[in-house]
């Protein structure tokens, strides 16, 4: 299996430290009856681990190279699926049961599979990602800081985040030009803050964001909301939009959507 090269088009780096690979698999929390559901296993290494302690790992893999590898080397596992699909692409809607997700994920799609996952959230306990160092410091980042932005808001609107370890760029072949970062997100039960309409609650945040320097009041106009309207905003929600975007809380940002959409 080692023959393998990695394809820099799918931004793969191989996991190859086993001592890190076995504290994915343990800060993942996997117990004997879990189901797990690994994204990109490569060449495997994790996949054995996780197989060796929970109930059924089901293995989604893009690189049709992998796939005849990864089926020889589980042939006699009754516990590990090996399945040919884009996780883009992956109906998590039809997956029975609770799921923990186990996932190395490459930068350039890390953000969208993020996205996809806590869209179908209701299936899954936990999610234990392996993502580049900063997109793992962006979600995890309280208000105030300047990695806090949208992403940010996005998973802790539906998951705790807790950055496990860091993973150095030497673990990997070929090795990265940066550190990566273990980071796992556990599930809420319920949004950290009730919407009346989630989809324009993420209009707003991203619009918010998508001019920093800005103050809310100024970013907030591209909203097409009425000047009274905004006006209005502090004296209703007590956020005033002489603030930045990424001074505001999740809960904050929930009130001031309700409000603008009322």
């Amino acid at each position: 299996m080692e023959a393998i090269r990695a394809k820099k088009t799918l931004g793969q780096n191989f996991l190859k430290d086993m001592p890190s690979i076995a504290k994915i698999a343990d800060r993942a929390r996997i117990r004997p009856g879990d189901l797990v559901l690994e994204i990109g296993p490569g060449l495997g290494h994790l996949t054995r681990v996780l197989a060796d302690r929970a109930q059924k790992v089901l293995a989604v893999e893009l690189d049709v190279r992998l796939i005849p590898l990864l089926l020889r080397e589980f042939a006699e596992r009754r516990n590990v699926e090996i399945v040919h699909a884009d996780a883009l692409e992956y109906p998590y809607g039809s997956l029975t049961g609770k799921w923990k997700v186990v996932a190395n994920l490459p930068y350039y799609i890390s953000t969208p599979i993020i996205q996809k996952l806590l869209r179908h959230r209701i299936k899954f306990d936990t999610l234990t990602l392996m993502l580049q160092k900063e997109v793992a410091e962006r979600i995890a980042s309280p208000p105030g800081r300047k990695e806090y932005g949208f992403l940010s808001v996005l998973v802790q609107l539906y998951a705790e985040p807790h950055i496990e370890f860091i993973v150095p760029a030497e673990a990997f072949t070929p090795k990265p030009e940066v550190d990566s970062a273990v980071i796992t997100l556990d599930i809420r039960r319920t949004p950290a803050a009730p919407l009346k309409d989630e989809a324009y609650f993420f209009r707003v945040v991203k619009t918010a964001f998508s001019q920093r320097r800005k103050t809310l009041g100024n970013s907030l106009k591209q909203l097409k909301v009425s000047k009274e309207r905004l006006a209005a905003a502090f004296d209703k929600t007590g956020i005033n939009l002489s603030r930045r975007a990424e001074t505001l809380s999740v809960q904050e940002f929930a009130a001031l959507s309700d409000f603008l959409h009322t």
